[in-house]
């Protein structure tokens, strides 16, 4: 026992005479410091400059100071850098010096020197419309029930004004239309226009709804002459026609006449017989294949009808039989 007790007892020793030494031994070391921006308007920022979180410089103090800094993390001071009062303006360069370290140890030096690369601009924060972006197409047996949609429809997005770009938009990354064929809803991400600005949204919710295409006839949709006010009057023959449209299935199976309208434009046209093609108005999903009748005889006030070839009419007729 008085064996350990002795070699506890030396051991003790042992460690008060290093603490004594390293608390009296001045030495210089190189240590890392936090660097801070101080003073700077809650309105302005330093984003996009070239600031070193950290910054090594070298100091002068007793032994047992610097080593519980380094292994125990114990705070000693820090780089401080105070911008009050400064503006936004071009960029600049920024020498670190002594008198830019705070700490109650005698400061040697920044070493390697540091020279900062800044610029102050004003942080501002801007609302900018969503945009879906896809890729390739839907295969050619289907469609859209409605144009897609994503939500939310626009994003806050905040950072130095001069990273904000003269477009507008936040776009999403490429959605694949090539593999859709129902209705999809997905978490898409938002692409970030520069990497100094943030985005309130990470993501948007993006809504394809998607259906089979369907082929539908439409018949005796009536007919309407588009007429300039105080013009003659105007008939049209045949007065209905038959209608091939194309669209998603259940949208296409729901439609009635009334969501069509077709005209033939007559305008200011003379008296007289026309040939005119129809235009079809439709709702906008919907893709016309045909026209049945593609055009249509006009006939425009009392033009004078023609009149028969001599001996082929009526009266050539009659004429040749009094003859007799």
């Amino acid at each position: 026992m008085n064996r350990i007790g002795l070699k506890i007892s030396c051991l003790v020793a042992s460690v008060l005479i290093w603490v004594q030494v390293a608390t009296t031994s001045v030495v210089e070391q190189s240590t890392t410091l936090p660097l801070r921006v101080v003073g700077l308007d809650e309105k302005l920022t330093l984003a996009g400059s070239q600031i070193p979180p950290q910054v090594d410089v070298v100091v002068r103090s007793n032994k047992l100071l610097l080593l519980t800094h380094r292994y125990f993390n114990r705070y000693i001071g820090e780089v401080r850098i105070n911008f009050a009062g400064l503006e936004p303006g071009p960029s600049f360069s920024y020498p670190l010096a002594k008198s830019d370290v705070f700490t109650d140890l005698a400061v040697v030096g920044i070493t390697p020197p540091v020279l900062l690369r800044l610029q102050i601009d004003n942080q501002v924060e801007r609302r900018f419309p969503v945009e879906l972006v896809t890729k390739n197409s839907l295969q050619p047996e289907f469609a859209f029930y409605e144009a897609p949609s994503v939500t939310p429809d626009s994003v806050l997005v905040s950072g130095p004004e001069r990273f904000f770009t003269d477009d507008p938009v936040i776009r999403t990354v490429p959605v694949d239309l090539s593999g859709v064929s129902a209705w999809e809803e997905s978490s898409v991400a938002l692409v970030v226009p520069h990497g100094e600005l943030e985005l309130a949204e990470a993501t948007v919710r993006a809504v394809l709804n998607v259906g089979r295409l369907e082929d539908r006839t439409l018949a005796n949709i009536p007919v309407i002459p588009l007429v300039d006010a105080g013009r003659p009057e105007v008939g049209v023959s045949p007065p209905v026609a038959d209608i091939m449209v194309r669209g998603v299935v259940d949208s296409v199976l729901a439609l009635t006449k009334s969501r069509f309208l077709i005209t033939v434009p007559v305008g200011s046209r003379d008296e007289g017989v026309y040939e005119l093609s129809g235009q079809v108005d439709h709702p906008s999903w919907l893709t016309v294949i045909r026209l049945e009748p593609a055009e249509f005889q006009v006939i425009v006030g009392d033009p004078p009808r023609e009149q028969p070839d001599e001996g082929t009419g009526i009266e050539g007729r009659e004429q040749g039989a009094s003859g007799e």
